[in-house]
């Protein structure tokens, strides 16, 4: 068995949302459990819809997914984009460039070798006569495409041309998808296609199998989209004599109302996932399971990558679309933040914090980190239980206070009772606070969840926080008086 060798090559044509990551994922999975290599390739060559920025939001992702690359474009090539920044990762390898707009020699050199072998052909035909040979052939009722008109033209090659490639219309044609099984066509559904445009610039069909073959992949995963260009390939491969690569076509990715996966679905970007408080790890385990399975009888959902690595085959692979499930990348994202340490959960917490503008002590924010981290699903959410650590104005959710047994006057009981306990504690701890605040409960008839709602909004300002004695202990004993008579005071007479 020849090395094992993946690539991720996307189009900087825009930004890559899970669906394009997930590609990436079970590339570097596939590689790394074979002991082999990952690269990393841009396809870079439609021009006009090349996206400045594109390429380093790749690369950015790629390190927070935490993917290390084998190979990919080195610091030079990124400079010819603009795309030199601090941290710029530089990768370079054996079979660079890795960067197709930088290879336009080696596919004018295929495209040459081609049609010196009668595989191929130069066409001359104007985008005008090509229009208009289409119009005619849907007024005929005809499969649109190009007639094969320039075949036997020997079109010289001083002039403005293109290279088509010569595909047989009476032949069958079948590969075995490692994905998919045995695929067949019993004619191929294809016309001339264009392999290198008059600019110089190749096509996906002969770029892609150019790169394949000189980087030495081993095995080319990619969307269904392109199983029915992957005729044109294996007859490229054949008329080169090389040796083509293992196809895997991979599941569509749908969004909840079974439609494929786009922004209208609010997970367009990772980034936009990492913005919404997802962690990293969180969110390649949960996509790596939109169609693959460890395997029969397993119902493991939660996998470190080490044990990803392990359990990751291509045998696991549905050939099923899959459903990006909001509701459960939140449920597993849940699970992720639990599982780390305190400190890490501390330290992944800040940016979070710093960005909606919280200075929260530091002391402060430790003493509660542990309660918070066993409560939120996502970093988005730690700030709203935490933010009435900020010695502020509160904005107190006032009508929450009043529910099943608990009116104006009720609260004020509440309040002013636990205002006298509280006042009287010589030591302001949790246990202290419990013992002290239990009694009010009793005092006014209440349940303690009923009557700890008062002062739950009076001191914090809203219904959802860490644990209340807790909290109160960490505010300390004036803050907390404090703000028990400022809500006496909004309280109606």
């Amino acid at each position: 068995m020849r090395e094992v060798r993946t690539r991720f090559a996307p189009s900087p044509t825009g930004f890559q949302h899970v669906g394009g990551f997930r590609t990436a994922f079970f590339a570097y999975l596939l590689a790394k459990h074979f002991g082999g290599k990952f690269l990393l390739r841009i396809e870079d060559t439609d021009r006009e819809r090349f996206v400045p920025g594109a390429i380093r939001f790749i690369l950015e992702e790629l390190q927070w997914f935490g993917i290390e690359v084998d190979e990919g474009p080195s610091r030079d090539e990124l400079k010819t984009f603009g795309e030199d920044w601090d941290g710029a990762p530089s990768l370079g390898g054996p079979c660079g460039p890795y960067t197709q707009s930088l290879r336009l020699p080696r596919y004018k050199e295929v495209a040459e070798e081609l049609v010196a072998k009668g595989f191929a052909y130069r066409c001359d035909c104007t985008p005008e006569m090509l229009e208009r040979e289409r119009s005619e052939q849907m007024a005929r009722k005809e499969l649109p495409g190009y007639s094969g008109y320039c075949r036997t033209r020997e079109v010289p090659a001083n002039v403005p041309h293109v290279i088509r490639f010569k595909i047989p219309q009476k032949r069958s044609l079948g590969f075995v998808d490692a994905i998919r099984g045995k695929v067949q066509w019993d004619t191929i559904p294809l016309r001339d296609t264009v392999l290198l445009k008059s600019d110089g610039f190749p096509t996906y069909h002969l770029a892609v199998v150019v790169d394949d073959h000189d980087m030495k992949v081993s095995h080319c995963l990619r969307g269904i989209e392109w199983l029915s260009s992957t005729p044109i390939h294996l007859l490229l491969y054949e008329a080169l004599g090389w040796e083509p690569v293992t196809f895997a076509h991979l599941p569509v990715i749908n969004g909840p109302d079974g439609k494929k996966l786009s922004k209208r679905h609010n997970a367009a970007k990772s980034s936009d996932l990492r913005e919404q408080g997802y962690l990293a790890e969180a969110v390649m385990n949960f996509v790596t399971l939109i169609g693959w399975a460890p395997g029969e009888g397993s119902d493991q959902e939660i996998f470190t990558r080490e044990e990803l690595i392990e359990k990751f085959s291509l045998d696991g692979v549905n050939e099923s679309s899959g459903v990006f499930d909001p509701v459960k990348l939140a449920w597993m994202n849940g699970l992720y933040i639990r599982k780390l340490s305190v400190g890490e959960f501390i330290a992944r917490a800040k940016p979070y914090l710093e960005k909606e503008g919280l200075a929260i002590p530091e002391r402060e924010f430790a003493a509660l980190a542990p309660h918070v981290q066993e409560r939120v699903k996502t970093m988005v959410e730690i700030g709203a239980m935490v933010d009435f650590l900020i010695d502020r104005p509160l904005a107190r959710q006032m009508e929450a206070i009043f529910q099943k047994g608990v009116d104006a006057a009720k609260a004020r009981e509440i309040l002013s009772l636990s205002l006298d306990h509280l006042a009287t504690l010589p030591e302001f701890s949790t246990e202290a606070i419990d013992q002290a605040l239990r009694g009010v409960a009793t005092q006014v008839g209440l349940k303690p969840g009923a009557a700890f709602v008062a002062l739950r909004i009076a001191v914090t300002g809203k219904t959802i926080t860490p644990p209340l004695f807790e909290s109160f202990a960490v505010l300390g004993k004036d803050r907390v008086l404090s703000r028990i008579r400022e809500t006496l005071e909004l309280l109606p007479k």
